[in-house]
């Protein structure tokens, strides 16, 4: 797939090219690399839960843990702080961040906001193919979840919603990936015992289908943000039902939507 495609995946850069003629470039390349690695693994650790909420981590178990010098190590660190996913106590430790019903509930405003914008992008450039592939992944999605296989269901869902924003620009994809990995980090924290189908609705899907194949970048945009206040909604009354999710409502209005649609808070999207 093109790196469109990959948007939600992880980001996509050249390594270094260091000054020093070919060697030092090959010895950029492998620590670039290394550090690519280390970063990659431990963000899939922290979104799986497999590093737990709290949890102190270090560049000296993280070198230890992967095999590699603590400066990679430090680097990869570096990066999940930035991102979000580390924050560093008092005592200059850094930690797997905790989840929050506010940071929850902003993350997903901001979703919503910026996948409207995305959709009505990217619906006037969309191609027959695109379509057809949009069409082929509900299929896999309705079999997936027939079958019980989350996995599957997932990696189809998120291709499915990266089609219909992949006109956006590559500053506001970063964007959508980021946030997206910070709403799966606390998904699979508070969700890891429960039914994943909780935060995941099938039924906007054809919606959102139906609007990119008329054209309609308005309606697509609307159709996209209400799947997305719909799963907020649902991981809110699971999560923090006496918080009132203003944000995520006031997004909604935003986005061209109608509060009304949404129904009450206590819904489940299923």
């Amino acid at each position: 797939m093109g790196r469109k495609y990959d948007m939600l995946a992880g980001d996509v850069q050249g390594p270094p090219t260091p000054d020093g003629g070919a060697e030092a470039t090959t010895e950029g390349r492998r620590a670039y690399t290394a550090v690519q690695n280390v970063h990659s693994q431990l963000r899939e650790a922290i979104i799986r839960g497999d590093l737990r909420p709290g949890e102190a981590v270090t560049s000296v178990e993280v070198a230890e843990r992967f095999g590699v010098s603590r400066t990679p190590a430090r680097e990869a660190l570096r990066m999940l702080q930035e991102e979000g996913f580390l924050r560093g106590d008092r005592g200059h430790r850094l930690r797997i961040v905790e989840w929050s019903a506010e940071e929850l509930e902003s993350v997903f405003a901001q979703r919503i906001l910026l996948s409207v914008l995305s959709t009505r992008l990217t619906i006037p450039t969309l191609k027959e193919q695109d379509l057809s592939r949009m069409e082929a992944l509900m299929s896999r999605m309705a079999d997936a979840r027939e079958a019980g296989e989350h996995e599957a269901w997932r990696v189809a869902d998120i291709e499915f919603h990266q089609i219909h924003m992949q006109g956006a620009s590559e500053t506001l994809l970063s964007d959508i990936r980021r946030l997206y990995e910070r709403a799966s980090m606390f998904r699979a924290i508070w969700l890891r015992s429960r039914d994943h189908s909780l935060s995941y609705s099938l039924n906007d899907h054809p919606l959102i289908l139906e609007r990119c194949r008329a054209g309609d970048a308005d309606g697509g945009g609307a159709a996209a943000a209400l799947h997305l206040t719909r799963v907020a909604l649902s991981l809110m009354t699971e999560l923090a039902p006496d918080r009132e999710p203003a944000a995520i409502r006031q997004a909604f209005r935003v986005a061209g939507g109608m509060s009304e649609a949404v129904g009450p808070i206590n819904k489940r999207a299923r």
